[in-house]
């Protein structure tokens, strides 16, 4: 008797590989905490230069399939999938235990999606002569750069591993576009530019190398529209699509996970006041 095995490996589309990495890059790095020796002192930087990169979720009202019927355009911004970030943040020591951090931040972040939606342009059906609606390979994607200012407590800011927690306020700058392939059978439309203001909290993991390098991971939840909703709405062109947020009370809102290097610049001991003998 001959037995069939079907192939039962799982396919991933792009966004979920990505996902599924990041995930795992992760996991491994909680795990890398607890093994990891966090008993070696090391000199408390008065600044601190971030510089991460790493994947971003859409969630809720933010995150939405690509469907054929979704030729609303005032729906559009909210068709996103999956994304990415980079990061650029100086992290400022406030106190002489180095526990307590003033932070500036300026982050991109890049969302799309991909799918078929109807097209305007009608297309002959094969022999009959009459014709059909067609469809175009619809492509959206949505960019925002987040400049934001606040604070992060450091759990263990001596050791080799440093714990982190941190709330920042958040100006975010709104842009995208949307477009097709083949562009010729789609308009190009544009988000209009759009200013929200909103919150992050997050946490991560510093691990000092030395007292000059570090290796640093972490995690950010993005409230992006907190406040401003619908402000200047009223601008929009032919050309431009408004975020359109005010609809229902739309909350954009996603999830960073990412990872990158530390710069620990100057030493807050060295500061201290000499007595002359």
């Amino acid at each position: 008797m001959i037995r069939e095995f079907k192939n039962t490996e799982k396919i991933y589309p792009a966004g979920q590989k990505q996902k599924t990495r990041m995930l795992k890059l992760f996991s491994f790095l909680i795990l890398l905490i607890f093994l990891y020796p966090a008993e070696n002192s090391f000199s408390q930087a008065k600044f601190i230069l971030n510089v991460t990169a790493g994947y971003s979720q859409p969630l809720g009202n933010f995150r939405n399939p690509v469907e054929l019927t979704d030729t609303v355009s005032g729906e559009w911004p909210y068709l996103m999938k999956t994304g990415y970030n980079l990061g650029l943040a100086g992290k400022l020591t406030m106190n002489k235990s180095g526990s307590f951090k003033m932070v500036f931040n300026l982050e991109y972040n890049g969302f799309k999606n991909w799918g078929d939606i109807i097209s305007n342009e009608n297309t002959e059906k094969e022999g009959s002569g009459s014709t059909e609606n067609g469809t175009v390979y619809f492509l959206p994607d949505v960019s925002i750069i987040v400049a934001s200012i606040g604070g992060e407590y450091d759990f263990n800011p001596k050791a080799s591993v440093n714990p982190f927690a941190g709330l920042d306020l958040t100006g975010n700058f709104f842009g995208g576009n949307f477009g097709s392939n083949p562009s010729s059978n789609f308009p190009k439309n544009h988000l209009k530019s759009e200013t929200r203001i909103g919150l992050q909290i997050g946490g991560g993991v510093d691990f000092n190398c030395n007292d000059y390098v570090g290796i640093i991971c972490g995690m950010k939840y993005n409230l992006a529209n907190l406040f401003g909703k619908g402000d200047f709405e009223e601008d929009e062109t032919s050309s431009d699509i408004v975020l359109n947020d005010n609809a229902g009370g739309r909350n954009i809102s996603y999830l960073q996970f990412y990872a990158g290097v530390s710069f620990y610049i100057g030493d807050i001991s060295s500061h201290k006041k000499v007595t002359k003998k």
